[in-house]
């Protein structure tokens, strides 16, 4: 025998022999290897790739439908200042009308006040905000120095001046009026 014929009758050999313990372990054939997303499903003694999905073993009931997808509503605070008037008897000293016209409670906060001079010079104070329920309204006292107002003068109120607290409308923080 000529060695390309042995070689021949030994390759064949080896295949069947491979090709016959690769039946024994799967009598259905090889299993597909299958794009992302599918898996193989052995159908009528042959593989194929099908898209990934759930299967239920029970009918699905007429009754269920799909939950509702409801967004998170955050329940925030929004200070509003409704007026300011100088405190009777007092030259610096200013009572200021607070609201929370937010849906959530207001934490406490900080009244920041300007006085704006003819010259332009400017003075400013703070004032503690007490905490607030949602739709009350509270009165601040805040002092402003110094006591040289004269007519005309610009006074700017704002609530939460330095953006501490996070609310439903940041816009409505400010009053401003002419010292009278």
């Amino acid at each position: 025998m000529k060695i390309s014929t042995l070689s021949t009758l030994l390759t064949a050999l080896v295949i069947s022999t491979v090709a016959s313990s690769a039946m024994a372990n799967n009598p259905n054939g090889p299993k597909p290897k299958c794009p992302l997303g599918q898996l193989p499903v052995l159908e009528n003694g042959a593989y194929h790739c099908e898209d990934a999905k759930i299967k239920s073993n029970s009918a699905p009931s007429r009754s269920m439908t799909a939950p509702k997808r409801v967004k998170a509503k955050v329940a925030l605070p929004d200070f509003k200042i409704m007026g300011a008037k100088r405190k009777p008897g007092s030259q610096n000293t200013f009572q200021v009308k607070i609201r929370n016209m937010g849906a959530g409670p207001a934490p406490q906060g900080v009244l920041f006040g300007q006085h704006f001079l003819a010259n332009n010079q400017s003075w400013g104070a703070d004032a503690i905000i007490p905490p607030i329920a949602s739709g009350q309204t509270k009165l601040v006292t805040i002092t402003i120095p110094p006591e040289n107002y004269t007519r005309g003068d610009r006074l700017l109120f704002t609530a939460d001046y330095f953006k501490k607290i996070t609310e439903s409308n940041e816009t409505n923080n400010s009053y401003g009026m002419n010292y009278q």
